[in-house]
């Protein structure tokens, strides 16, 4: 596979994700929209900031809870998205850790990387490769908050956890054939490069309705608390979730 290519693949299938995972490379990132643009290699904490500080002015009625964890969930989730497209539907990897971000006014969408490098290995090598990359960059993104405010490793973990899994449950919709087994033990693999506790995941389980997997998250999004908005289908405080 040519290097142009395996990006290109990348881009195309990120966008029938959603069209909000929209890719280029380029040797100069530049922050596109006026509210910043997350790289590791810059100090990002006045960026990831102001992002708070919006969201709080958006929905004041729901707390400092919601505010951070909108805010962690904002900045990880096209890492995690790019990380299940690479290695499931391209078979390589970018350099994840590199990755450069565009910060909207409340959001986070867009992203980038500086040249055409990937890899390509084995899938469980992939799986581990890509374990360590988000980790350093999502303790890179950790203390950038916590320069500003409190924010709880332990809490990160179960955020990221679910991530892992929500990702998944969209993989097994996106290719219905993979089997159920075949999916829990990619968990315990991305689990395992992620050293998060074995424990955190019996949230997801076979649905006794559909036959498919079904997560039932440990973390709460909070989401609920904005006014007009109701608890998540996979919400643990759901109240089918709790049968």
């Amino acid at each position: 596979m040519q290097t142009d290519s395996f990006f290109q693949q990348l881009f195309d299938y990120s966008r029938q994700v959603t069209p909000y995972l929209e890719g280029e490379v380029t040797s100069c990132p530049q922050d596109k929209t006026g509210f910043g643009l997350v790289h590791i290699d810059n100090d990002c904490s006045d960026d990831i900031q102001g992002l708070y500080l919006r969201l709080k002015q958006e929905n004041p009625e729901a707390g400092a809870a919601y505010w951070l964890t909108r805010t962690w969930d904002l900045l990880c989730w096209q890492p995690m998205y790019l990380a299940f497209v690479s290695i499931y539907a391209c078979h390589g990897l970018p350099p994840l850790k590199r990755i450069g971000q565009g910060v909207h006014a409340n959001f986070v969408a867009g992203f980038s990387f500086e040249n055409h490098q990937h890899t390509h290995a084995s899938q469980e090598e992939l799986i581990d490769m890509a374990g360590r990359d988000l980790q350093e960059l999502y303790s890179f993104y950790r203390q950038s908050i916590d320069s500003w405010t409190r924010i709880r490793p332990g809490f990160t973990h179960h955020l990221i956890a679910d991530g892992i899994l929500g990702c998944l449950i969209k993989l097994q919709n996106f290719v219905p054939e993979l089997t159920n087994d075949y999916l829990l033990a990619q968990a315990q693999l991305w689990f395992k490069a992620f050293q998060l506790p074995e424990k955190l995941l019996a949230s997801l389980r076979v649905d006794d309705e559909t036959g498919h997997l079904k997560l039932v998250r440990t973390s709460c999004c909070l989401v609920y608390k904005c006014e007009g908005r109701k608890l998540c289908a996979d919400c643990p405080r759901h109240p089918d979730n709790k049968k």
